[in-house]
């Protein structure tokens, strides 16, 4: 992974953490992709996010932890191609802890 891919990653991680992201854009683990994700909140409560890239088909994930035990686990979305949105979403109870994309 390059050093800007890492840099891009935690920057979008705090933005995460400190709960002021609405969109950001990022690059996906390969360097073809250029993606923007902005964070969503399900009808009953549970947090996710929609992420959107160019480039070539991919999949979001996001990384998930619960609120009330810290456990931490990812899920995976939907399989996108370029310039769709692939959603994704963690378990009631939980916050996105970090949003990101891999080829598919």
């Amino acid at each position: 992974m390059h050093i800007r891919q890492r840099a891009a990653g935690a920057v979008l991680a705090l933005g995460l953490a400190v709960g002021g992201l609405s969109a950001t854009a990022f690059p996906a683990t390969a360097a073809d992709l250029s993606c923007s994700a902005r964070l969503v909140t399900g009808s009953a409560g549970h947090k996710g996010a929609s992420v959107t890239c160019t480039g070539g088909a991919f999949t979001a994930y996001v990384d998930c932890e619960r609120t009330d035990n810290g456990y931490q686990y990812r899920h995976f979305g939907n399989r996108a191609v370029s310039g769709g949105t692939s959603t994704v979403w963690c378990d009631l109870n939980a916050r996105v802890i970090h949003v990101d994309a891999v080829p598919s």
